[in-house]
């Protein structure tokens, strides 16, 4: 598998959306920050002495989430984890419910749109973690809008300030506490209210010694606490993943690497470039007929010069093709008429 290592850059990309693309539209480049997704907050763990099979903890002991509302961790009353999850893979052993549920769940969308608007369901997994600052055991939910491809494929609970755990806990009847105040406002679970979620205004009650302290403050003493521990500590995240883009099969720009025994994967060289797919090669139906023209697999390697070492047969599917097209031709000015040729499947 190839693929480009987009989430390296998502800084310098968001730092470009900020500062760099005068006269864009300002739609567009709030649509492009939400793309790459940048998240301050904290990742954190849940400790347990849950065993595998094999008598070992799983996880190291520990479940670890990350939030960028850990001000309200005094609120946590149920963690979810993804279907996938060590923790659900091993409640659902001996437990042939759940075992059906998570399989249901992994029939469903992974599309961030569709897992917006579908139904939250859960189930519980009969497990517990330790509270990492109270110590209370909290509950382990399977939920099926968890995802394993983000952060740790675990949430941390707490419905009283976050929606979609609100509905998600009026649904199984999970405890609510609240442990933000808004002057002015007050809170009820009736219903979900816009001010339960506020990060604004609001300061702590009902967390003990972080009573009073606004958002800012809150993080930075519980992020401290959780640290002194060997519990937490702050991080960043990023939406943005890195990029797949091979494909087993002839059409489609060769990918220029070499893969050498002695020097692993190796890019072509630039005065090598571009890689041009051999017009004589005929597909047999049976597989990438690449992997039978020795004429287009052998090579040296441009590290070590030994010969002979196999060429990449893979192909960048035409949706990368596609992308990067853009990116070729404002190399016309400074490459001249030659670089900018697009008419060949090449590289």
């Amino acid at each position: 598998m190839r693929g480009l290592t987009w989430a390296d850059y998502a800084e310098e990309l968001l730092d470009y959306v900020d500062n760099k693309l005068p006269g864009w539209p300002e739609r567009v480049r709030v649509m492009q920050a939400n793309w790459i997704g940048k998240s301050v907050g904290v990742r954190f763990a849940f400790p347990h002495a849950i065993t595998g099979s094999d008598g070992a903890l799983i996880d190291d002991g520990k479940l670890h989430v990350f939030t960028t509302r850990a001000d309200t961790i005094m609120g946590v009353t149920f963690c979810a984890v993804a279907p996938e999850h060590a923790l659900a893979t091993h409640a659902a052993r001996d437990n042939p419910a759940l075992a059906a549920f998570i399989a249901e769940c992994k029939l469903g969308s992974v599309i961030e749109a569709d897992m917006a608007t579908m139904e939250k369901k859960g189930m519980p997994t009969g497990l517990t973690v330790t509270h990492p600052l109270t110590g209370a055991q909290v509950p382990v939910w399977v939920g099926n809008y968890v995802l394993i491809t983000y952060g740790d494929g675990a949430v941390m609970g707490v419905p009283a300030h976050d929606e979609r755990d609100f509905l998600f806990a009026t649904k199984y009847q999970l405890p609510i506490k609240q442990v933000v105040a808004v002057e002015g406002e007050t809170f009820a679970l009736a219903g979900w209210q816009e001010w339960y979620g506020d990060k604004e205004k609001g300061v702590l009650v009902n967390s003990g010694k972080y009573d009073g302290l606004d958002y800012i403050a809150a993080i930075n003493a519980i992020a401290g606490d959780l640290a002194e521990r060997g519990l937490g500590e702050k991080k960043v995240t990023f939406r943005l993943r890195d990029w797949g883009i091979s494909r087993q099969r002839y059409w489609g720009t060769p990918i220029p690497m070499i893969n050498c025994a002695e020097c692993g994967a190796v890019p072509v060289p630039e005065k090598d470039l571009p890689v041009v797919l051999p017009e004589d090669c005929v597909p047999d139906g049976t597989g990438n007929p690449l992997n039978k023209y020795e004429a287009f697999l052998k090579c040296d390697c441009p590290h070590c010069g030994r010969r002979p070492w196999t060429r990449s047969s893979r192909a960048r599917y035409s949706a990368c093709s596609t992308t990067t097209n853009r990116q070729r031709y404002p190399l016309c000015q400074s490459r001249g008429a030659r670089a900018c040729r697009t008419g060949d499947s090449r590289t």
